[in-house]
């Protein structure tokens, strides 16, 4: 355990050292750097396999980390004119790659930071559907993998754009998308849940009820209690 430990621990400081050449000077003559960063530490040798791409309204995508090529490609095929990061803004090879691309080729970079096991923040979901208003479509949306704040984002869009039922949006957090609601992203979920079931009682709509029964510290205790008395894969619903 001591040696795994040990060995967690230099991975760790490795990468740290390589955001932080990344995070000083990223330019043309490091952007190798920063595709080697990609593909072994942040895993685009799996997106390379699977890229998580769907359609979920007109003119609005969702998926998981787009390398450099692929986001050439979602603005040749689909036009793309914005993409809203839902990992925000970081020191990640990714981060810099798909920031200088959006920048090259003039596609608007919105950067909105996430968490796939935390509620979001009250004001981060007023700061979503603020974006949601203005954004130039066609877009897309992703997170790392596409499956969990990709998701939640994309149930959001659902909410306060289409104007679907909360049942519809569930959906956009499943397992078609690799969302795994039963593990620690079911916090996610459980949101959903509870709004959905303040609307079956009380009808009242998604802004009102995130600005005034949204409590995010009350709402996470109740999952970490929630998770306690049910089945591990339980996915709320």
């Amino acid at each position: 355990m001591n040696i795994l430990f040990y060995l967690k621990q230099k991975f760790e400081k490795f990468d740290e050292n390589w955001r932080v050449d990344l995070e000083k000077s990223f330019s043309s003559s490091n952007k190798k750097s920063a595709e080697k960063h990609a593909f072994w530490i942040d895993h685009e040798f799996l997106r390379v396999l699977y890229h998580n791409n769907f359609q979920i309204a007109p003119g609005v995508f969702r998926s998981n980390q787009p390398s450099e090529k692929r986001i050439l490609e979602w603005q040749k095929e689909k036009g793309i004119r914005s993409i809203i990061n839902f990992r925000g803004e970081s020191n990640q090879g990714a981060f810099f790659i798909e920031k200088n691309i959006c920048e090259e080729i003039g596609i608007d970079l919105i950067n909105i930071r996430l968490y796939s096991s935390k509620l979001p923040e009250k004001e981060k979901i007023f700061e979503i559907n603020e974006v949601f208003k203005s954004i130039k479509k066609p877009f897309l949306m992703h997170c790392k993998s596409g499956s969990d704040r990709a998701g939640l984002g994309s149930a959001l869009y659902f909410l306060l754009v289409l104007n679907t039922p909360v049942e519809i949006a569930q959906k956009q957090l499943s397992f078609k998308f690799l969302h795994l609601g039963g593990w620690t992203a079911g916090i996610l979920d459980f949101m959903l849940m509870e709004y959905r079931h303040a609307f079956e009682r009380d009808r009242i709509k998604f802004l009102e009820w995130i600005e005034k029964n949204y409590h995010r510290e009350e709402m996470t205790q109740r999952y970490i209690d929630f998770r306690k008395n049910s089945h591990w894969f339980k996915i709320p619903r």
